[in-house]
């Protein structure tokens, strides 16, 4: 490391108690619709250098709900503080302080969060459509405040159930960040450091991960096109399953049905499990007692195939053809039907077994 990265490492702690000790800082209160649009304006005169500006300084404060489209408070202190379900399509938090934040179902339509501190922070539901993140730092992480040392609650950055449609993410540092059940389409994570985050449930399309540091990146339930992973090196990450061919897949189906028809005295047992099978044709399929625990099932088509006792925990059966299926007695604990078309779908008991459809 050089003396220059190592100095800003050390220097980034005491910024943050420096800002808090600041005797105007706002600490713990809720702001209200005019008390944010003057902060805005003391912060805009603070970074155009104009006298009586002010850099906003806040901790733990609740921002919850409101408008604040198009105001700029980069290089603010915004540490804990609650965004929820605010509007902020254009503003902008360039260089900001923004250690665990909750941005949970806020609108960040094209709010530009560059180089900010967004350790621990929370998008959860969020809107990032067109956002920019670049070079932000989102890894898990704490802050100093009056020499003791606080741990945020959500110590991984989230981006949980995110819409993330042409956002910027480039050189992030992602480390352990949570994209669980995120819609990413042409998001642009070139260069970032992915390494140990999660993607179970994630769809990513046309997503850049040229460079991107993808060590222990879990995509073991996420749904990727070609074009994703063909631009990223994925040789450390964690994947699904490659499905079968076609000439393999119709000796699973038959050894399958053989080991049903036998009582499973012949034959083999069919195990998808964690296999990626999406947009395959099993309709009308006899997979009843299958395994398709943590499968990747999205857009299969499913109608009319017999899937009863079938093991689906975990799966993710997003829009797959379910229509006239038998279920009965399957087991769909934490599986994820978002979408999937289940018009005349059997579920219920099991006759003779006594297993009822769970979910």
């Amino acid at each position: 490391m050089s003396v220059d990265a190592g100095a800003r490492r050390l220097a980034a702690p005491r910024a943050q108690a420096d800002a808090l000790r600041d005797p105007q800082a706002i600490i713990g209160r809720r702001i209200g619709p005019e008390a944010i649009q003057k902060l805005a304006e003391l912060n805009l005169r603070f970074l155009k250098g104009v006298p009586n500006g002010w850099g906003v300084v806040m901790k733990d404060c609740d921002l919850s709900g409101l408008d604040m489209r198009g105001l700029n408070f980069s290089h603010g202190h915004f540490i804990g503080c609650n965004f929820e379900g605010a509007d902020l399509e254009d503003a902008r938090f360039i260089g900001a302080n923004l250690f665990s934040a909750n941005f949970d179902k806020a609108n960040l339509t094209r709010t530009d969060f560059s180089h900010a501190d967004l350790r621990g922070a929370c998008f959860e539901n969020a809107e990032l459509s067109d956002a920019r993140l670049e070079g932000a730092d989102l890894r898990r992480g704490v802050v100093i405040r009056s020499g003791d040392r606080i741990q945020s609650n959500r110590e991984n950055s989230s981006f949980r159930n995110a819409s993330m449609h042409g956002t910027i993410l480039s050189e992030c540092k992602l480390l352990g960040a949570d994209f669980e059940g995120a819609a990413l389409s042409g998001v642009n994570l070139q260069g970032a450091d992915l390494r140990e985050a999660n993607f179970a449930g994630a769809e990513l399309k046309g997503v850049e991960l040229a460079g991107a540091n993808l060590a222990d990146a879990d995509f073991r339930r996420a749904i990727m096109d070609e074009q994703t992973t063909s631009r990223g090196d994925m040789m450390r990450a964690t994947k699904a399953r490659r499905a079968p061919g076609p000439d393999r897949m119709k000796r699973i189906l038959a050894n399958h049905l053989i080991w049903i028809q036998t009582g499973q005295r012949q034959g083999e047992r069919a195990d998808f499990s964690h296999m990626d099978l999406s947009r395959t044709d099993l309709s009308g399929a006899v997979l009843a007692s299958a395994v398709f625990r943590g499968a990747i099932l999205a857009d299969v088509n499913f109608e009319r195939a017999i899937l009863a006792a079938a093991d689906f925990r975990d799966a993710i059966l997003i829009r797959a053809n379910l229509a006239k299926a038998d279920i009965r007695g399957a087991d769909l604990r934490g599986a994820n039907l978002r979408d999937a078309l289940q018009d005349g779908i059997r579920m219920g008991e099991l006759a003779g077994v006594k297993l009822s459809t769970r979910t």
